[in-house]
């Protein structure tokens, strides 16, 4: 809605990239570890769907209701909607819609690769489920299940099948692979948290998905 309004729809303050920078290099980050393969080329077309939003003109309590401050109209210079089709180190190719504007959709990040003999695809809001494609048998939805885990995947796990984890599991994982290294006294060769790298990398790729849009053309990614 117009009246939607937080400090990501200020470019001094969030970049010029908003729904890429925002929840764009989620996606990004996440589809290169699995994919196990860099993104080395990106075609982008970015929208901004909502032209023209309703900055409150003074300070808010978080839950007011839209309708009861005062509010001042503002152009908006960034994107909430983009496209972007995407070139892979091995040869294979990837798209992904990132949206900001689409109702229903509270945090949505979904994931499918599709390879040879079969398909997989995964969505953060039903964090539990993993969906198996197959060609010539029924497919399948796997439920996490810690025994049936490689060790490096069970070791990222603290509930027992049946137990559902979330979102807030992701933190407690995040912050004991940081504290695992931090009593090591020396940071991991391949680190299982984000490390500065991995943030630059996010970085590197949005900016390319800016030049690819302003200029209406693949972009390579800088390694």
């Amino acid at each position: 809605m117009p009246t939607d309004w937080n400090w990501r729809l200020e470019p001094d303050k969030g970049g010029e990239l908003r729904a890429v920078a925002d929840i764009g290099s989620h996606w990004l980050d996440l589809a290169e570890f699995v994919a196990g393969v860099p993104v080395t080329e990106v075609f982008a077309d970015l929208a901004t769907m909502i032209p023209v939003r309703r900055r409150p003109a003074g300070k808010v309590e978080t839950f007011a209701a839209a309708e009861a401050v005062d509010r001042v109209d503002v152009p908006m210079a960034t994107e909430d909607l983009a496209h972007v089709l995407i070139r892979f180190a091995n040869g294979a190719r990837g798209s992904v819609v990132v949206s900001q504007v689409s109702a229903g959709r509270k945090n949505s990040l979904r994931l499918e690769l599709d390879g040879s003999a079969g398909a997989l695809a995964w969505d953060s809001e039903r964090p539990e489920e993993l969906w198996l494609g197959h060609r010539q048998r029924a497919n399948e939805t796997l439920l996490r299940d810690p025994g049936l885990f490689e060790p490096a995947a069970a070791a990222r796990t603290s509930l027992p099948a049946g137990h559902a984890e979330g979102f807030a599991d992701t933190f407690k994982e995040l912050y004991r692979a940081v504290y695992g290294a931090v009593a090591s006294g020396a940071m991991p060769a391949e680190p299982e948290f984000p490390s500065f790298a991995a943030g630059l990398r996010e970085n590197v790729i949005s900016e390319a998905v800016a030049r690819s849009a302003a200029e209406g053309r693949w972009e390579k990614v800088p390694t």
